[in-house]
């Protein structure tokens, strides 16, 4: 989601400007806005810097002062009704800024120095706070305020003064945001369930990773626990490679058709080079493991485990569970998120293998942080494309870009099996199939098209291929139908059999 996409415009920012055209004339300059939330460079072409608000609204900022990318920050003043940018191919409302200060919606570490009791920020910088409210040296905090407020003496030392603050104990947790019989809450990576007070711009399936304060009180609309106030950022769920370069550590490529972010793990739990996996974790673009080594993300607290995908029937399993089946012969797996599927219906499925789940009868193994998508499985032929290359045609006649190309490359007829999704990235807005596997399609004798049936459209390349015009290795094989080892005038009763019907 955030940074990771191309951004449209906000449909709840459009709600809060036409509810505010019809309740108040605007002002001069637009639509009063006032928010705190995350600066995000989106990726694509054009890039835009864009203001996420903790409600998911986002509007293009032109002038951050000193703050950047990944700055909490709260942006006072109007959108522009006139103009709108454009942002990797999608209209983002511009603002105009009349201030830009730091917000707080995070966690720190209150330390006792010189007198004074500080919040050191897990996002960086030591404040002074106005209210601690029996909270003592060396606690894990979540303060909460709209910025800071002058200044006071620590010691000699003047530090930032946050203003109005709320304090209360720090919770964090890395996890997704998952269905939960009518509403969302937030599946962690160790199996707990929270209600969240914001989601923002997330939707379901997505990975965050989120900082608040649990309600002493109530509970959430699921009635689970209910984390207030809270900060949500993007986190990483997906599938890659395990390589190892000259310069860097054994680190994690992430799929994405050659494209896709290294990262450092804090664990790799034994895996070793070459090994295909699924990794979730909470995206630190702050590290810097070494001056030599190109990576400049991380990924903290993360999970990895061996990799397992493929298309099968989504089915209840004996305790309401959600199995897939993989066929006949194969063993059905329990998973964690089905997203929009429905039961009965072909799906893919990619995620982590671990060990069975008691609560799941029948000692079924579990893929967990899995995605949940469309099958697909057919055969096709990779074309040159624009933005984005090679694409992949479909025998169907859709048109996709793979996050695995498995090798091949323009021309090569081949057979794919992964997840259908939206654009995967901002610079190819084709839809994407995810964690595939590329395979060679089935050869067919006669199919000299590559079609996958045998018809007219062959019978010029098998008469090329007997008159020894055509000299391509596979052409000659489709074109030998009685598969006797050389295509001739023997396969011509075959052929015109086969495209008659009679074979």
């Amino acid at each position: 989601m955030f940074g990771s996409i191309n951004f449209s415009i906000s449909q709840r920012l459009l709600m809060v400007t036409v509810g505010a055209l019809c309740v108040a004339s605007a002002h001069a300059g637009g639509i009063p806005y006032q928010a705190c939330g995350e600066l995000v460079q989106t990726s694509g072409f054009p890039s835009c810097l864009i203001h996420v608000a903790d409600d998911g609204t986002f509007v293009r900022v032109s002038d951050p002062g000193d703050f950047r990318p990944g700055d909490r920050v709260t942006v006072d003043g109007f959108v522009d009704l006139n103009t709108a940018s454009n942002c990797a191919g999608s209209l983002v409302a511009n603002m105009q800024i009349t201030s830009i200060e730091r917000c707080f919606a995070e966690c720190g570490t209150l330390v006792e120095q010189n007198g004074c009791l500080r919040f050191e920020s897990d996002r960086g910088g030591v404040f002074a706070l106005d209210d601690t409210e029996g909270f003592s040296d060396g606690e894990r905090v979540f303060i909460s305020a709209t910025g800071v407020s002058g200044s006071v003496d620590c010691g000699g030392e003047s530090i930032p003064l946050i203003g109005g603050n709320q304090i209360a104990s720090c919770f964090e947790a890395f996890g997704r945001i998952v269905p939960e019989f009518g509403c969302d809450s937030l599946l962690t990576a160790n199996g707990d369930r929270y209600d969240l007070e914001i989601t923002g711009d997330f939707d379901r399936g997505d990975f965050v990773f989120v900082q608040g304060y649990i309600d002493p009180v109530f509970t959430g609309i699921c009635e689970q626990p209910w984390v207030r106030s809270n900060a949500i950022m993007a986190a990483f769920g997906g599938a890659g490679t395990l390589i190892r370069n000259a310069n860097c550590e054994l680190s994690f490529q992430s799929d994405a058709n050659g494209f896709g972010q290294l990262y450092v793990l804090e664990n790799t739990e034994g895996y070793v080079e070459g090994d295909r996996v699924f990794v979730t974790g909470r995206i630190d673009n702050a590290c810097s493991p070494s001056p030599r080594c190109p990576i400049i993300s991380c990924l903290r607290d993360n999970t990895i485990d061996p990799l397992v995908s493929g298309c099968g029937t989504l089915e209840f399993g004996p305790t309401n569970c959600a199995v897939v089946n993989f066929g006949p012969g194969e063993p059905s797996y329990q998973i964690e998120y089905f997203g929009n599927q429905s039961f009965g219906s072909e799906i893919f499925v990619a995620g982590g293998l671990v060990a069975s789940d008691p609560t799941c009868t029948g000692g079924a193994s579990v893929i967990r942080h899995n995605l949940a998508l469309p099958c697909v499985d057919t055969c096709g032929v990779f074309e040159a494309g624009f933005e984005c290359t090679p694409l992949f045609l479909s025998d169907e006649g859709d048109i996709f870009w793979l996050e695995n190309t498995g090798g091949f490359t323009v021309g090569d007829r081949i057979r794919v099996v992964g997840g259908r999704q939206g654009g995967c990235t901002g610079i190819c807005l084709f839809p994407c199939v995810r964690v595939n596997d590329v395979l060679r399609c089935e050869l067919v004798p006669g199919d000299i098209s590559g079609d996958g049936e045998v018809d007219i459209d062959d019978i010029d390349g098998f008469v090329r291929v007997l008159l020894g015009i055509e000299n391509d290795a596979l052409l000659i094989q489709l074109a030998d139908v009685n598969m006797d080892t050389t295509a001739d005038g023997a396969d011509v009763q075959l052929f015109t059999s086969i495209i008659l019907g009679e074979a």
